[in-house]
């Protein structure tokens, strides 16, 4: 390439990187209304300056005019390294925590830098300015001076920051910007390194300063990183949080169900989660299965899990968005699992509570009825006998004691009336309870026997101590009244704790009615024990089943314990 055309070449660039630096910074400023796209213009806009410097150094000739360019060429050099931090700060985040007197400072830093080029005191900036004619036009280049090679130090020091920013923001997001911020840091790494070239002494040519050129070359490069996907129609750094910083599990496949990206919260609550993986392919079948039927139905799903360290099971509901493109065709689904926790115990407690009262209804309407009925209608049937003219005495009297029992039996159903109330008002204050020392003592009061109590557990849970202890009365005597059992176990479970027997049992069957208020499979039972054992757990939030002991007898597995441990958790 001949000197004409080499010198034609460098001058169409530095024009065009004016003319292109300087309308990317008015769009950046007019059409997008976004932090990151703000800076991104200022940064343009140094470019501009920068390189526009360079031009009037070119076309001055050696003249006022290039001493002039040469004093902008130094101002917006220092600002364009400014600008360049600042873009990147705001692009990952990082200049939330940068104080606003930080910027200002670095600006007067450059500002005062390109008052000293300017002066040039004692030459300390610009040791000398080498002109010469280049083909077609007259250049000059600059040699630097103790000034500018300390900020060409400090400039060092800010782009190592910024890459710093990149480089810990590719590390911290998964796949969404991670290309495009490997751009960004790429080019400014490649820019970097051709300045550093230069300024050892690799030149294209002896009069030919490319340093303005390879900045706005790097500018265009994060522009069309930005604007080429419309990225900053969604920043970065919201993306970035939403994963890192959200609460609620999430998760991003593709059209194929390939896990594309997730946050934290989802990796800890689902097992196997991997980018680049089939939903199906995960540890957690459970949660691939429930999550595939959600999005072939479009349905509502609830996805229930065991979290280990407090014991107890946490709902969630999921909730997907499907991510479509310009011709409505599905690309992906956004999911977010939502912990409903809280709001199904409470309407677990509602429906309990609902349940009581038509229960309660339904003893006064029928069962307490009865005895009024017998009550009142032998209490008619005394009275006529005695307003005979020779009552029978012997009448009287059992007419009498019938009217008692009666009277007895509805000071019973009172009785259990208000038990079965008193036991089901909601725990709202529970304390910290060891297991075996409630267990233990319940034992002694439990009138069992000959039985044999085995506990294997240690566990502190929280409860109303005195309501826990009738929990496990109730279970006890149950064990050594109806169950034919030798022995009762308590031992911890992942959920809560369990007390089962080595007894004869019961049928499948008949399991769903234990806990009903009167069942009992013995003749003398008053079918009160296990329904109080119910009322009580539901008051607590806990669940209890009745199952098949791998001893042989029952089983009452009590779950959605709460844990000493997970109360005190902040």
């Amino acid at each position: 390439m001949d000197n004409a055309l080499g010198s034609l070449l460098i001058v169409s660039l530095v024009l065009l990187a004016v003319v292109a630096s300087g309308l990317l910074a008015i769009y950046s400023w007019t059409r997008i209304d976004h932090p990151v796209s703000e800076s991104y213009g200022l940064l343009m806009a140094a470019d501009s300056l920068w390189a526009g410097g360079y031009l009037l150094m070119i076309l001055g000739a050696g003249g006022l005019l290039m001493e002039f360019g040469l004093f902008i060429k130094g101002l917006f050099s220092g600002l364009a390294g400014v600008a360049w931090l600042l873009f990147v700060s705001e692009y990952t985040g990082d200049s939330e925590w940068i104080p606003r007197w930080v910027w200002w400072l670095l600006t007067a830093e450059a500002v005062l830098f390109g008052l000293l080029v300017g002066v040039n005191p004692g030459g300390l900036a610009i040791t000398s300015v080498l002109v010469g004619e280049f083909g077609l036009f007259t250049f000059a280049v600059e040699t630097a001076g103790p000034i500018v090679v300390g900020q060409l130090l400090f400039a060092t020091v800010l782009l190592g920051a910024s890459f710093f920013f990149l480089g810990r923001f590719i590390l911290q997001t998964q796949n969404v910007f991670r290309y495009q911020a490997l751009i960004i840091l790429g080019i400014g790494i490649a820019v970097y390194i051709s300045v550093v070239l230069f300024v050892s002494g690799v030149q294209i040519h002896p009069l030919v300063d490319p340093t303005p050129i390879l900045f706005n070359i790097q500018a265009l490069g994060v522009g069309w990183a930005l604007y080429r996907y419309d990225f900053l129609k969604l920043a970065p750094v919201v993306v970035t949080r939403f994963f890192r910083e959200m609460n609620d599990p999430v998760l991003i496949m593709n059209s194929e169900f390939v896990i594309a990206d997730y946050n934290e919260a989802a990796d800890e609550l689902v097992d196997g989660l991997e980018t680049e993986v089939p939903i199906g392919e995960i540890d957690d079948t459970d949660f691939s299965r429930t999550l595939r039927k959600h999005v072939d139905t479009d349905g509502s799903e609830e996805f229930t899990t065991l979290v280990t360290d407090g014991g107890q099971r946490q709902t969630y509901d999921i909730e997907q968005t499907k991510v479509t493109d310009q011709f409505e065709i599905t690309q992906g689904y956004v999911v977010v699992l939502r912990d409903v926790t809280d709001r199904k115990r409470r309407e677990r407690r509602l429906r309990n509570q609902n349940e009581r009262l038509a229960e309660f209804a339904d003893i006064v309407s029928h069962d307490l009825r009865n005895p009024l009925s017998t009550a009142t209608g032998w209490t008619e049937l005394t009275t006529r006998r005695l307003a005979t003219d020779d009552p029978d005495l012997d009448e009287i009297t059992d007419g009498l004691q019938r009217v008692s029992t009666a009277h007895s039996r509805m000071d019973e159903l009172i009785e259990v009336l208000l038990t079965m109330a008193r036991e089901g008002q909601t725990v709202d204050d529970p304390e910290a309870v060891s297991l075996q020392s409630v267990a233990t003592e319940a034992w002694s009061t439990a009138n069992t026997d000959d039985l044999e109590l085995v506990v294997r557990s240690d566990l502190t849970i929280e409860a109303d101590p005195a309501r826990l202890k009738s929990v496990f009365e109730n279970l006890f005597r149950n064990a050594n009244d109806h169950a034919g059992a030798t022995t009762v176990f308590v031992a911890t479970v992942e959920t809560g704790f369990v007390v089962e027997d080595d007894g004869r049992g019961i049928g499948a069957d008949d399991r769903e009615s234990l806990f009903e208020f009167g069942y009992s499979t013995d003749e003398e039972g008053t079918g009160i024990g296990l329904a109080v054992v119910k009322r009580i757990c539901e008051a607590h939030g806990w669940e209890i089943q009745a199952t098949a002991s791998t001893y042989g007898g029952m089983r009452f597995e009590i779950s959605d314990v709460g844990t000493a441990e997970e109360s005190a958790e902040p």
